[in-house]
């Protein structure tokens, strides 16, 4: 009996003593997590003070390249990842404090994953920009060619930047990239062999007119210089 409460209780002490000097790493690191979300929201806070005192919301939209209700989907998405990538980088300080490696790695790969994150959140936005952009330079700029071509030129370069664009994003997230790739080559691929079908078909004509030009004042120039001798 006495060998039990002697195993009994140096179990318990270790137990204890485990716990005990855990204690203060855990409160060493939720103070480090604490400071990581007040800082992280400190920094956003800053960052959305800046995009409103320098009035780029307005811009965008007075300038047409985003709609009303884009102005505020957009920026935010990107303040939450500025902010998650704070919060992360607090986060993983914390885990290493309270000694746990695994879930340490498992973080490292997280954090090393959202700055793709957050360069294709950019990279989606200045392409949807773009896409709204060249919609309305083609749209304008080919009016007098007829109002429902100039609408149809339009939207096909629009969807084609943003078509690009989640290839582009695609690739930066790493998803499928060796698939993204063969996919863009074979349209590439695609659409110069329709180019060149649909130029050397509806152009024979007149690729024939332009040859038989040529070679009329090919001719002309050669009788002149017989002529001369």
């Amino acid at each position: 009996m006495n060998v039990f409460i002697e195993s009994l209780s140096g179990v318990l002490n270790s137990v204890f003593f485990i716990i005990s000097a855990f204690i203060p790493k855990l409160i060493a690191g939720s103070l480090i997590i604490f400071i990581g979300l007040i800082l992280a929201s400190l920094i956003k806070d800053f960052i959305i003070i800046l995009f409103k005192y320098f009035r780029i919301e307005k811009w965008l939209q007075s300038a047409g390249l985003v709609q009303k209700d884009e102005v505020v989907v957009w920026p935010n998405l990107i303040f939450e990842v500025i902010r998650w990538i704070i919060i992360f980088i607090f986060l993983m300080s914390a885990i290493d404090v309270w000694g746990i490696p695994k879930v340490a790695d498992l973080l490292n790969q997280l954090l090393l994953f959202l700055p793709n994150v957050f360069v294709a959140v950019v990279i989606g936005w200045i392409g949807l920009i773009s896409a709204r952009f060249v919609f309305d330079i083609v749209r304008h700029s080919l009016s007098g060619v007829g109002r429902r071509e100039a609408l149809v030129l339009g939207n096909i370069a629009k969807y084609s930047i943003l078509f690009f664009t989640a290839l582009i994003v695609l690739t930066q997230l790493g998803v499928a990239s060796e698939l993204v790739k063969i996919l863009f080559t074979g349209i590439v691929s695609m659409v110069a062999i329709a180019f060149g079908l649909s130029f050397g078909l509806g152009g024979k004509d007149e690729a024939k007119r332009i040859l038989e030009s040529l070679r009329e004042q090919i001719n002309k120039a050669e009788g002149k210089k017989v002529n001369k001798k």
